[in-house]
């Protein structure tokens, strides 16, 4: 049987703990109870409470419980119970649950009372008369969702310069342990037995624009983890947006269209299914039918308030990688400021026969129509502070505004005994809810393990140490090369992080050994300040960056005998300096001193059958502009310049550093690198890059560069412009100067003189093949991309593709047609994949 133990409170019961006291102090200890007592009894607040149930006695969950005309309110929890704060007065409450109809109940509180209301609800009955329906008309949903287009843009601008509170729980529980994470709203989530999440949060919002927010923590809880603030993001689902939602993996995010967006009706189909009275309204019920692929549309009812043509509320579902989602949001009304404000929003996640079950939790409250305006940026996104969000329970058990459930309460219970007294549930190591909550503190599965180093490509030994996922690996230059990087993270007392690394590098058939090691300390967290030394003998790519992965070139090097990498080695000291200097401007600068020497290839080992195609290793040098290039040994001394603009950039605050997201607006980029000593050069480069929607017809990106030296005197290839090119069936992923190119050779367009390219891309987001019915079921996406290129030396390129992808997989087909001076050069198929 398990045991619980709640502080010492019960152990100290029937002993004398303290001094009898004398006469004098027994009657100033009396008193002072009496004032406490009095303060006690007037502290206490009046209000309702109770529990929401159908007819037929079943719990409702998540109904909301509204005080009518006033913008105040609560929602039951996962049981139906509920309880809400009242001032003494008299008012008018409504139980409202999507489908049931609203039951209205008049009260009287006088101070300090509190009245149990238990509603049981009836099944919400629509008519038909409220508007005329004739076989032979339109179906009138439709005149109604015209209405409500009308006015979706004054709806979605009208509150500005208010402020309110909303309360969010996330909550999870499965029957089995799960190796797949999920990623809900901000917060991941691993499956396990039992309970296996549980956070609350309130945030203060402060909304200066219908798009322009600011969001403070005010509290936050999260079982089993006293050190962290819970990752929950407030999330309503605001319809009047034309993309207010998105679905999907990493690779391809399906954003879901309005059901009264400017283009819904190349998405959707309605019907009418009738209307209702509340609250002295008509209300609208309307069944949505997706077009095309439901995976880019809501399904479900929307409710429009008839001549005011307001969304009232909504009930959706969604399908997606994670599960199925069903929503349900609900608006509030104040009648003193004439105005409609988001009020609740409920996702409750399903996987189908996994018994995964994850709800989320949110209602607003507290609202103020004539808020002071921050004293901070307009760009700030986003604020927490330890300081101010950790509280103790007696003010989440005062303030908490929805109630916990059994379970819930358990949770809690069982996480603060386990702190208290672990040794006494080493018996309790069956039980789901302790496995659930020691989770975090046992091993990781080794396919866990290995998929959260391809995401952050180190091996995590413990909170801050780490391994570099590339161990070992295989080139011509080396043959096979073990090179282990250990990694240590950690703050200093006054909360500045800092970083130390140290790698060491043996060739086995180079017989060649190499070391390096780094410092990077953070100057000041409040300015993305940072300054990093750097130093060693070690070997890198002539083209300055990862042009191609380790873990490729050893596949098609041992596999397919081409060995597309190119290494030098260089005995460096380096030293590099950031800052943001005003919101959205950032600057680089950095210098380094370089001995850098030519390597020949010292291996030919590889797995290749010659029978297939005869080939021979290519020496280990650039090809550039149609010859292989060489240099002697070199010396540099290097400085270069970066600056980085972005407008109205929003950021994140926490803890006191700055954590920078993005804006709507362009990235300008401007670079100048400067050499001396045995080579001497100097050149500059501009990058602009962009994106914008296009509603139905999907969303696109551009990025666009122009570099040329200014000067140049005894170029080694290490020195030249290079571009991301490609030549394996893997997509490009890396940048240089803003351009990635996926038929490009590594370095035959290298130059040193001049080059203006361009990348684009458009995502059609589903409005072309998510529109046929063969293809609708898997959510498909299409996309089409165009690069350039032109350089001094080299003919100008041109790379046409499309590509192909689900949301239900993280993998991407495309297939690129490249040509030279408009002449057809090749074409191919490249996978991209965001494991």
């Amino acid at each position: 049987m398990l045991q619980f133990f709640f502080g010492s409170d019960q152990a100290s019961l029937g002993k004398n703990v303290f001094p009898f006291p004398s006469k004098k102090s027994l009657f100033l200890f009396l008193l002072f109870g009496l004032i406490l007592l009095n303060h006690s009894v007037f502290a206490q607040s009046s209000g309702i409470y109770g529990l929401v149930t159908t007819e037929s006695g079943e719990k409702m969950p998540y109904t909301n419980v509204v005080v009518l005309g006033q913008a105040i309110g609560t929602s039951t929890n996962y049981d139906g119970e509920y309880s809400l704060k009242l001032k003494p007065g008299n008012y008018k409450v409504s139980f409202q649950f999507i489908g049931y109809k609203s039951e209205v109940r008049e009260i009287s509180l006088s101070a300090n009372e509190k009245i149990e209301i238990n509603p049981a609800l009836s099944v919400e009955k629509v008519f038909l008369n409220a508007v005329e329906v004739s076989a032979k008309a339109e179906n009138p949903a439709y005149e109604i969702i015209r209405n409500a287009q009308k006015n979706r843009e004054k709806y979605l601008k009208e509150n500005k310069g208010i402020s309110y509170s909303i309360y969010t729980k996330l909550f999870g529980k499965a029957e089995t342990n799960s190796d797949n994470m999920i990623s809900f709203f901000g917060t991941m989530l691993t499956p396990r037995n039992g309970i296996f999440y549980l956070s609350e949060s309130v945030n203060r919002i402060y909304q200066y624009e219908y798009n322009n927010t600011f969001q403070e923590l005010k509290a936050s809880l999260v079982l089993g983890d006293d050190l962290n603030a819970s990752q929950n993001n407030p999330v309503f689902i605001n319809l009047y947006e034309n993309r207010p939602f998105s679905v999907g993996s990493q690779m391809a995010q399906i954003r879901i269209a309005s059901p009264i967006a400017t283009d819904a009706f190349s998405f959707y189909d309605y019907d009418f299914l009738g209307s209702f009275e509340e609250a002295g309204r008509t209300i609208h019920k309307i069944e949505l039918i997706p077009k095309g692929s439901d995976r880019n549309t809501f399904t479900g009812e929307i409710y429009v308030i008839d001549e005011s043509w307001r969304i009232y509320q909504s009930h959706l579902f969604l399908k997606s990688i994670a599960g199925d989602i069903e929503i349900s949001t609900q608006t509030i009304k104040d009648d003193t400021e004439e105005t409609f404000l988001p009020f609740s929003s409920n996702l409750f996640l399903e996987k189908p026969g996994s018994n995964l079950e994850v709800y989320y939790h949110n209602v607003a409250y507290d609202y103020n129509f004539n808020a002071t305006k921050p004293e901070q940026s307009e760009q700030l996104n986003k604020i927490i502070d330890k300081s101010d969000y950790s509280k103790p329970a007696s003010w989440w058990k005062s303030s908490r505004k929805v109630e916990l459930t059994e379970d819930e309460k358990l949770a809690y219970q069982m996480d603060q005994a386990i702190k208290e007294k672990p040794y006494e549930f080493k018996k309790s190591e069956n039980d789901s809810l302790y496995q659930s909550l020691i989770a975090g503190e046992k091993k990781k599965t080794p396919l866990q393990l290995f998929g959260l180093a391809i995401t952050t490509g180190e091996w995590k030994l413990n909170e801050k140490l780490a391994l570099d996922f590339s161990v070992f690996t295989f080139n011509t230059v080396e043959g096979g090369v073990l090179k282990p990087e250990i990694i240590f993270r950690n703050e200093f007392r006054n909360n500045h992080r800092y970083k130390a690394t140290a790698a060491i590098r043996y060739g086995f058939a180079s017989k060649d050994f190499y070391g390096r090691g780094s410092f990077l300390y953070e100057l000041n967290p409040a300015t993305i300040s940072t300054i990093e030394l750097e130093g060693g003998s070690y070997v890198e790519q002539i083209s300055g960056n990862k042009s191609i992965s380790n873990i490729v070139n050893l596949d098609y090097t041992l596999l397919a005998k081409l060995n597309y990498q190119k290494l030098y080695r260089t005995d460096y000291l380096s030293l590099d300096w950031r800052r943001e200097l005003v919101n959205g401007f950032d600057i680089r600068v950095g210098a380094s001193y370089d001995r850098r020497y030519a390597l020949p290839n010292s291996s030919d080992y590889n797995w290749y059958n010659e029978e297939d195609e005869p080939r021979e290793f290519t020496p280990n040098q650039a090809f550039i502009q149609g010859e292989y290039r060489s240099f002697q040994q070199n010396d540099i001394l290097e400085s270069g310049l970066l600056l980085s603009y972005q407008p109205k950039r929003k950021f994140d605050l926490v803890n006191g550093r700055k954590i920078p997201l993005s804006s709507k607006y362009p990235i300008f980029r401007a670079g100048v690198d400067v050499g001396i000593l045995d080579t001497e050069y100097s050149r500059f480069w501009g990058n602009v890059s962009d994106g914008w929607s296009l509603n139905s017809v999907g969303f696109s990106k551009i990025s666009v560069s122009y570099g040329q030296y200014l000067s140049r005197r005894n170029l080694t290839p290490i020195d030249f412009f290079h571009f991301m090119g490609n030549q394996t069936a893997f997509s490009q992923n890396q940048r240089q100067f803003g351009l990635a190119f996926q038929l490009l050779d590594y370095y035959q367009h290298s130059t040193s003189g001049y080059f203006a390219g361009a990348n684009f891309e458009h995502d059609f987001d589903g409005a072309i093949l998510g529109r046929i019915p063969l293809l609708k079921k898997i959510g498909l996406k299409s996309y089409f991309m165009a690069n350039y290129l032109q350089t001094a030396e080299s003919p100008r390129l041109l790379e046409l593709g499309v590509g192909l992808t689900s949301s239900f997989y993280p993998i991407r087909l495309n297939y690129y047609f490249g040509y030279e001076n408009e002449r057809f050069l090749q074409h191919g198929f490249i996978l991209t994949s965001s494991f």
